[in-house]
């Protein structure tokens, strides 16, 4: 058994397995993984072979995502499989294990994978599930519809509307927690447009684009997939919402749903236009795990460092350590005058004691410091200090970026 990086001559090997792993008449979709992919490296393809043969494979995608304001560099892993004749040997896990390494020697901060199998399988190496809030609808179409003439909504054109949408997606996610940063090359790349990350419609006044929505209708369902507007220009929503519901009246769609906050502004006016009750939804798929623990810490210093400086508030000098992440331990010392460091040294530090799911709903805002399960008090100086690094934010990751 082997296990490293994908040789060019195994390639098509992979793209036959992940064939018949997953669906037989997608051969082209996983040669554009491969072949349409500008950040794709062979190395990212990693593999187990037994006699010259690929027997199971994965894929990890480089990005980069927001953490608050801040933005780390990630590795996803997706595509992971096995060939069922050698299913339930271990190779997956060989595989599963290795791979932590790659991240580590690559320089990963953080590695986020998708799962359509039982999470126990990825919680054996190390990986913490985080939940990502969602909500469902039923429609109404009792309520009147809006109209405002110097608001226009149309379908989307890829070649007068990309530049106009990605900049107003730049905008609207600037300090959207969750959320990937995608380059011009991403937008362009073929393994984003076969995941439809292109917008259904866009909202303009007098010709200049202020927003977009992307959905999509199955049968009697429609799934908002993603949705972004010009800060300045709120009325967009309320246009793209009235177009919205009609399109489902049209459509005969029952049920309206989404995996992202049911706080988003778009949601709000669509709650208010239905007059529906909602039901939240919770989507357990994402997962992550801390490659490097301190340096993530270190990326979000910065940030941290402006809140202190935001809040005008004065603390005294302090260090806590957080919990053990993936047989991981960091601390966090202030010196009482706006620096923030993270230490390896803990032995003067108070504990904070809370499991893994909380640090990483802490990390990411899903939960504020108020909000936290801790096993041992902490004095109420550190609880203030925490809870101006540690706000309840919304976190989204848009679907059209999953892999």
């Amino acid at each position: 058994m082997e296990i490293r990086a994908a040789r060019e001559t195994e390639l098509e090997q992979v793209v036959e397995l992940n064939c018949k792993a997953f669906n037989p008449n997608q051969h082209e979709r996983y040669w554009q993984y491969v072949r349409g992919d500008s950040s794709y490296r062979l190395s990212q393809t990693r593999v187990v072979v037994v006699n010259d043969m690929v027997v199971s494979t994965l894929r990890v995608w480089e990005r980069r995502i927001r953490i608050g304001a801040s933005l780390v560099t990630m590795g996803g892993i997706g595509g992971v499989c096995t060939h069922s004749k050698y299913r339930g040997v271990g190779y997956a896990s060989a595989l599963m294990r290795q791979t932590i390494d790659y991240l580590q020697v690559v320089g990963y901060d953080l590695g986020v994978l998708f799962t359509i199998i039982p999470e126990e399988f990825y919680h054996r190496f190390g990986w913490t599930s985080f939940p990502l809030n969602g909500f469902k609808l039923k429609c109404n179409y009792t309520t009147s519809t809006q109209s405002q003439s110097d608001f226009q909504v149309r379908a989307f054109n890829v070649d007068t509307d990309l530049d106009s949408v990605a900049s107003i997606h730049d905008l609207a996610n600037a300090q959207q927690s969750g959320t990937v940063s995608r380059t011009r090359a991403y937008w362009d790349m073929e393994p984003s447009r076969i995941r439809g990350i292109l917008p259904t419609v866009v909202v303009h006044q007098k010709g200049d684009i202020i927003g977009y929505l992307n959905y999509e209708v199955d049968e009697k369902c429609a799934e908002v997939l993603e949705v972004g507007s010009r800060p300045e220009n709120p009325e967009a929503l309320d246009m793209l919402v009235s177009h919205f519901l009609q399109d489902c009246e049209t459509e005969g769609v029952d049920e309206i749903k989404g995996v992202f906050s049911s706080q988003h502004p778009f949601v709000k006016r669509l709650i208010d236009r239905c007059d529906a009750e909602i039901a939240f939804t919770t989507d357990t798929a994402m997962m992550l795990y801390a490659v490097s623990l301190h340096v993530l810490l270190r990326r979000l210093v910065v940030a941290w460092e402006s809140q202190i400086a935001a809040s005008e508030q004065t603390f005294p000098s302090l260090a806590v350590r957080f919990p053990n992440i993936n047989n991981q331990k960091a601390g966090l010392r202030y010196d009482g005058n706006s620096t923030i460091q993270i230490i390896n040294d803990t032995s003067n530090a108070v504990d904070l004691d809370f499991n893994e799911e909380d640090f990483w709903k802490l990390i990411f805002g899903e939960i504020g410091w108020d909000q936290v399960n801790l096993d041992t008090p902490v004095s109420d100086e550190i609880s203030e200090f925490l809870g101006t690094l540690f706000p309840k934010r919304d976190v989204i990751f848009w679907y059209p970026d999953r892999y």
